[in-house]
């Protein structure tokens, strides 16, 4: 076991003791108050899927910038579009699960190797949520659950499961979502309300994310003038 694992490990262990108590206290009924945190971190949130197709894109025209200049302004947009799309998908998906989520009961955990790999995860203890660079052996969990007389299941890909929040949607029980899928860090008080705040070094992100999508909103300017 390495390091990384055999702290997160230890992380688990403490933070179990007092998950338990954590949650019983948060079990509000839905619909929850969201607060424009959650939005405003997932439209800057930074995402290396995204970031590999702007790539593509910088890629893209300046292979075709000579041959056929009038379809360069066609690829920036439709690469633009796209990822706004995706991303106001994802914003609606989370913002409609912490509205109407409900905090599921963890019934098993399966979980199987992936293979070592070098990447940022996010990890979760109760409500608690270590983001940072992992090398090493990455796992799926298979975390079934149980909300009210329903249940589901959900992958988890990263350390393998243990203590984390899992969330299912009370007006589709079989969509669930654990706690580290959120892009901000947060809490559900007994009352009903979410505090959303924003993790370590979320605004470096945030910044890489716009100077991405003014790359790309540049480039469609300044194709549209020369084409």
């Amino acid at each position: 076991m390495d390091r990384a694992l055999r702290e997160w490990v230890r992380a688990d262990r403490f933070g179990s003791r007092i998950s338990g108590i954590m949650l019983q206290s948060s079990r509000a009924v839905p619909p929850h108050r969201v607060p424009p945190t959650v939005a405003l971190a997932g439209a800057t949130v930074w995402n290396r899927r995204e970031a590999y197709w702007f790539l593509t894109a910088v890629i893209v025209p300046a292979a075709c910038w000579s041959k056929y200049p009038t379809v360069v302004p066609y690829v920036f947009a439709i690469v633009l579009v796209t990822a706004l799309v995706f991303r106001g998908r994802r914003i609606v998906r989370w913002v409609s699960m912490l509205r109407w989520g409900m905090i599921a009961d963890v019934e098993t955990v399966d979980t199987a190797l992936r293979g070592e790999r070098n990447l940022m995860l996010a990890h979760a203890t109760g409500w608690n949520v270590q983001r940072r660079w992992y090398t090493g052996i990455v796992t799926e969990s298979t975390v079934r659950y149980r909300a009210g007389e329903a249940r589901g299941h959900l992958f988890v890909r990263g350390l393998p499961f243990t203590t984390g929040v899992v969330l299912a949607h009370s007006k589709q029980p079989s969509s669930a979502m654990a706690i580290s899928d959120f892009p901000c860090d947060l809490y559900l008080d007994g009352k009903g309300r979410w505090a959303a705040s924003f993790p370590r070094g979320f605004w470096l992100q945030a910044l890489a994310t716009a100077a991405l999508y003014g790359y790309a909103v540049a480039g469609l300017v300044l194709s549209l003038r020369y084409r």
